[in-house]
């Protein structure tokens, strides 16, 4: 009996410790949210990218004219072309130009994303004006001879017509700078969060604490609902060859797991409202930003990612970030194939 009793603590004695380790190992790996300060709301909503609102045109009639700002005194030369969410995102390449990596012109209008489709508005002059604008960006470019590649993002839900048409429409722009060997880098990722549900800053209102943060997450299908990175830089680089298009994909930064998250682990606010990143946030981007931009090989060709290397990041991300169907498959070059929405 006194061998059993013996027994039985040491057995009690083993499942405590085991249960003290597993619970030690637990807290190390889990994320730090309860300790984690959600950022200013009030401050999020008007952090807006510093001195933008000068090349910023778009809000009165006739402001037609390419108005740029200029970042960085050295390094091969971006222009950064755009609407609104471009300019949301532009403070992470003003950090990497800041930092003497690069030089950025920014070139952004309000509702007028880089591309040949009319966009949807009842307002006359700001369909009219937005093609003006963008004949005028297309005589810029021919005038500059000094342009490594170009970067470009928009939101094309305010695009009219049919979605199928939205990537050649794109490439219809993008000729200007492929004719004359620019490569264009696109950037997915744009967020429309839906008008019928509350800012992502009102939601955070209402769940401030960091376990109810995921309360105001959305499914990347609902934020995210179509790329038109996919088909345009598929049929650019059909027309012009493999280097003369890319795709950097943030998705899977602002919507990990296919979950789209309005704030941080860190407390960080991404949104000032249901469509712009905050400024402070994307500039927190630039790292990863510089490091996606090397693996294209044009801006910085001197740091090339090896062949290998680079068809396998860019497959293991288009599977990771697109369950396709049979027969559809990922590929290096297209990402995936024609067709499929993402």
């Amino acid at each position: 009996m006194p061998g059993g009793r013996r027994a039985r603590r040491l057995a009690l004695a083993t499942v405590t410790l085991l249960a003290l380790v597993a619970s030690a190992l637990t807290t190390a790996t889990a994320p730090a949210a309860a300790d984690s300060t959600l950022s200013s709301i009030p401050v999020a909503e008007l952090d807006l990218a510093p001195g933008t609102e000068a090349c910023f045109p778009g809000h009165h009639p006739g402001e037609t004219q390419v108005l740029t700002c200029e970042y960085g005194h050295q390094g091969p030369r971006v222009l950064a072309i755009g609407d609104s969410h471009l300019r949301a995102v532009s403070p992470a390449l003003r950090r990497l130009a800041e930092e003497g990596k690069m030089r950025v012109t920014l070139i952004i209008r309000s509702r007028c994303g880089w591309s040949s489709r009319v966009i949807e508005n009842d307002t006359r002059w700001i369909r009219d004006d937005c093609q003006t604008w963008r004949r005028n960006v297309a005589k810029y470019i021919r005038e500059q001879d000094d342009v490594r590649a170009i970067v470009t993002h928009h939101r094309a839900s305010t695009m009219a017509g049919r979605t199928s048409q939205r990537g050649p429409d794109t490439v219809k722009a993008w000729r200007v700078a492929l004719e004359r060997r620019i490569p264009v880098i696109a950037l997915s990722g744009a967020a429309n969060w839906p008008f019928k549900d509350p800012m992502p800053t009102q939601c955070l209102r209402e769940n401030r604490a960091p376990s109810q943060w995921g309360n105001c997450s959305a499914s990347v299908r609902k934020v995210m609902k179509f790329d038109w990175t996919v088909p345009a830089v598929v049929l650019a680089r059909r027309a012009y060859g493999p280097t003369a298009a890319f795709r950097i994909d943030l998705r899977d930064v602002h919507c990990p797991k296919r979950r789209c998250r309005v704030v941080t682990p860190s407390g960080q606010i991404m949104y000032r409202d249901h469509q712009h990143l905050t400024a402070t946030y994307s500039r927190s981007l630039a790292p990863l930003m510089e490091k996606r931009l090397r693996e294209t090989g044009v801006v910085f060709p001197s740091a090339k990612v090896s062949r290998s290397k680079r068809v396998a990041t860019a497959v293991a991300r288009c599977r990771a970030l697109h369950p396709l169907p049979a027969p559809m498959v990922c590929t290096s070059r297209h990402g995936p194939r024609p067709g499929v929405s993402p």
